[in-house]
């Protein structure tokens, strides 16, 4: 596998998991958005989590995430992508979306969600 992660593009609004030679179609960043549950998404942490320095909490000891500058600038592992297109891409979910759709925006949350939630 090679060292070079995989970048977000966006053209005409479909998200694309790409890097030279390769590019997934995700799916619309609209659905993406809508299955993560809206343009922020907010993490939880307990107070002796946000104590940590590097740690820059709001005072309610969360951090709100912008969903869209998030899914952009991260930078995907090959594991991640390879997990992506093991979904079908053009295969329907249950919510009406696409299963790959599905798939990258339960991934991407759960990724969040194990680090907000360090406790659970």
């Amino acid at each position: 596998m090679s060292d070079a992660r995989y970048g977000a593009r966006i053209d005409g609004g479909t998200f694309y998991l790409a890097r030279e030679g390769d590019r997934v179609e995700v799916g619309p960043m609209d659905t993406i958005v809508e299955h993560i549950g809206g343009e922020t998404y907010t993490l939880e942490y307990t107070s002796r989590q946000s104590a940590v320095s590097w740690l820059a909490t709001d005072a309610d000891d969360t951090i709100t995430l912008d969903v869209r500058q998030e899914l952009e600038q991260w930078e995907y592992t090959d594991a991640f992508v390879e997990d992506v297109k093991r979904s079908p891409p053009d295969e329907e979910a249950s919510e009406g979306a696409r299963a790959r759709t599905r798939v990258f925006a339960d991934l991407v949350t759960d990724i969040w969600d194990s680090k907000g939630n360090l406790d659970g």
